[in-house]
């Protein structure tokens, strides 16, 4: 029989290869593009069977219990990842904890309800945020031992569970909107993706947990800290969505929900796989700064790279995009993606700096830098919409997004000692390269005006993205060749390309 101290996990003090962390980041990107594209057409089929006001439901609800589970969030799962050689008692005690967190949390949703309906006027509220409430017991029920996988960078489960999960999620959500037509659906779908979740968790790692509180000690030491910034960091994402609903309204808030979504998700898919995989690795390296530095630096530059002209470009066509998608009814989504769109490309920018602060043990600086990023972003939104209505809204967002990612390049400066000159010099190119995107696209935009129709847009949309990708990868080029062909996402694509050739040149390609 084996002690309850014995190491529950592979060391973490193994010497992690570059190989091994591009290995796991393309796992994650297969999980993340695979998840998000069956996110995407799913919110695209209930965006043209429900109404913006179904979406206002939604929003508010998660809103509120996003804020609620915040509260209450030990991040204790995240801890079993970055702890070095965490024993069978710490997993007891990660799983026992977070049960303990979903009932109290359970507990403040049913009591809430029904005032958060009445403040908020939208009496539907109340029975979905009740609803929830068993979405949030079955994810305290996942099986802790299932972090294994990650912090051995093996991510072939979190694929495999990531696209199942959402798979039965989005089918569970069209099939009952086709036959209600109603925002339970999502309800339903929800809570349907996070039992397959759940349930897989325990199916790919057969070990099982035990009730048991015996050894917290270094997992509050190490997530205290994180939970309280990640609390912050909830109420600074959901503060957008609280003050759209009580302000604007259901309807307004649902074409928020979408436009934000429509948003993130394109990103947002880039950075996810990146992070966890990152976080894996850089857990790994936090004893070697140079190592470490130069490790986040090449993640910049990439997600950068990437993030930039997708979220930028995704503005550029929204007009004819939105209606494509979503069909009529969702013309504010239009303005909304307008100014969304380039503030997560913007963001993208200090993405991993939380996966830094987490892998260095730094959390008490993260809750410092959000709890600032809280303060500007509520402040903007209120001053915005106090003096310009809606547009307001959007363009304090803009500004206070503008705002947090000069203060993330200057937490960054204390946490790895790279000077924010040197950030913007690591993705300089990528700003310049998105610059005569922009420029190319508003030249080729008069040009490529068709008829308002689906072929139409689909031809205006095509030209546009086709002109925007080749502008910009030719101006990253140009600029990449002018500044002495230094080491980058460029250097990385042609190694890419030069391994590939050999394959395609057996199917008489050249």
């Amino acid at each position: 029989m084996t002690s309850d101290q014995s190491p529950a996990a592979p060391a973490q003090d193994q010497e992690v290869s570059s190989r091994q962390v591009l290995r796991a980041a393309a796992w994650l990107g297969l999980a993340k593009i695979s998840s998000y594209g069956l996110g995407f057409a799913g919110t695209i089929i209930l965006a043209r069977i429900l109404v913006p006001e179904d979406f206002g439901v939604i929003a508010l609800a998660m809103a509120i219990m996003g804020i609620l589970a915040g509260l209450l969030d030990l991040p204790v799962t995240q801890a079993l990842i970055a702890l070095q050689s965490p024993t069978d008692d710490e997993f007891d005690t990660a799983w026992t904890i977070s049960i303990i967190r979903s009932i109290l949390v359970s507990l403040l949703l049913l009591a809430i309800a029904q005032p958060m309906a009445m403040i908020f006027k939208m009496p539907e509220v109340s029975g979905v945020i009740i609803a929830l409430t068993l979405n949030v017991m079955l994810f305290g029920l996942r099986n802790p031992y299932f972090e294994n996988f990650a912090r051995s960078l093996n991510f072939t489960w979190d694929v495999i569970t990531e696209i199942i999960s959402k798979t039965v999620q989005v089918i569970v959500s069209v099939s009952v909107a086709l036959m209600w037509k109603s925002y339970w659906a999502f309800v339903i779908g929800l809570i349907a993706g996070t039992l397959a979740a759940m349930i897989l968790t325990y199916l790919t790692y057969r070990k099982l947990p035990r009730l048991s509180l015996r050894s917290p000690k270094r997992l509050f030491d190490y997530s205290i800290w994180l939970g309280l910034s990640m609390i912050v960091s909830r109420l600074t994402a959901e503060s957008v969505n609280l003050i759209a609903g009580r302000r604007f309204g259901q309807g307004a808030l649902g074409q928020v929900h979408i436009g934000n979504k429509l948003s993130s998700d394109i990103s947002y898919l880039i950075l996810v796989p990146i992070m966890r995989s990152l976080f894996s690795a850089f857990s790994r390296l936090s004893d070697d700064i140079y190592r470490f530095r130069h490790a986040y630096l090449k993640a910049q530059s990439a997600t950068v790279a990437l993030a930039m002209p997708v979220g930028f470009g995704l503005a550029l066509v929204a007009d004819p995009l939105i209606p494509l998608l979503l069909g009529p009814g969702w013309e504010l989504a239009i303005v909304i993606v307008q100014f969304y769109a380039p503030c997560t490309g913007l963001l993208l920018a200090t993405g991993p700096i939380r996966s830094v602060a987490m892998a260095l043990s730094r959390t008490n600086l993260m809750l410092k830098r959000d709890v600032v990023v809280l303060i500007i972003q509520v402040s903007c939104l209120l001053l915005g919409t106090w003096l310009y209505d809606f547009i307001g809204f959007l363009a304090a967002y803009a500004v206070s997004t503008f705002i947090a990612t000069v203060i993330n390049l200057y937490f960054l400066k204390g946490l790895i000692q790279i000077s924010i000159v040197d950030q913007l010099k690591n993705f300089s190119r990528s700003i310049l390269s998105t610059a005569v995107m922009i420029g190319v696209v508003l030249f080729v935009r008069p040009l490529a005006e068709f008829s308002d129709t689906f072929f139409g847009n689909v031809l205006t949309v095509g030209i546009l993205a086709l002109a925007g990708a080749l502008a910009y990868a030719a101006a990253h080029t140009l600029f990449w060749i002018v500044s002495g062909r230094p080491e980058g996402i460029e250097r990385s694509a042609l190694n890419a390309a030069e391994k590939i050739k050999p394959k395609l040149a057996r199917f008489g390609i050249r």
